[in-house]
């Protein structure tokens, strides 16, 4: 009855990746949202939304790791320049509404919350006393 049992222990299983990699993310090409994003350096604020709105919302709904960080810098810059033309109300119709859903829809909860905090404390900092 002193005998010990032996108690086969199973491997311990490596967790699993938080996100699946798809390898056609790596490959993604997003050239053309690079470009936009590039091309409003020069241009005034009024220009600059309907380019950025484009950049969220193109045609392709890619959400590789590329795009999405192309993406995120779009809503940055989109948020700054509502306050530019003085339209500070829309940056939450940018955070609510259908221009920054398919984005936030697609990346993890934790991007979505830093990308809002990014943003609101932007707007704190841009918007006038």
């Amino acid at each position: 009855a002193g005998e010990k049992m032996e108690v086969d222990t199973p491997p311990v299983a490596a967790a699993p990746p938080s996100e699946p990699v798809n390898p056609e993310d790596e490959e993604e090409d997003c050239s053309d949202l690079a470009t936009l994003l590039d091309s409003i350096n020069d241009k005034s604020a009024a220009e600059k939304i309907p380019i950025l709105s484009s950049v969220l919302n193109e045609p392709a709904n890619r959400y590789g790791p590329t795009a999405s960080a192309l993406k995120e810098r779009a809503v940055y810059a989109l948020a700054r320049a509502y306050c530019e033309d003085n339209h500070h109300d829309e940056v939450v119709t940018l955070l609510t509404g259908t221009t920054c859903a398919p984005f936030f829809a697609n990346v993890t909860k934790a991007k979505t919350a830093k990308v809002v905090r990014a943003v609101l404390d932007a707007v704190c900092a841009l918007a006038p006393a």
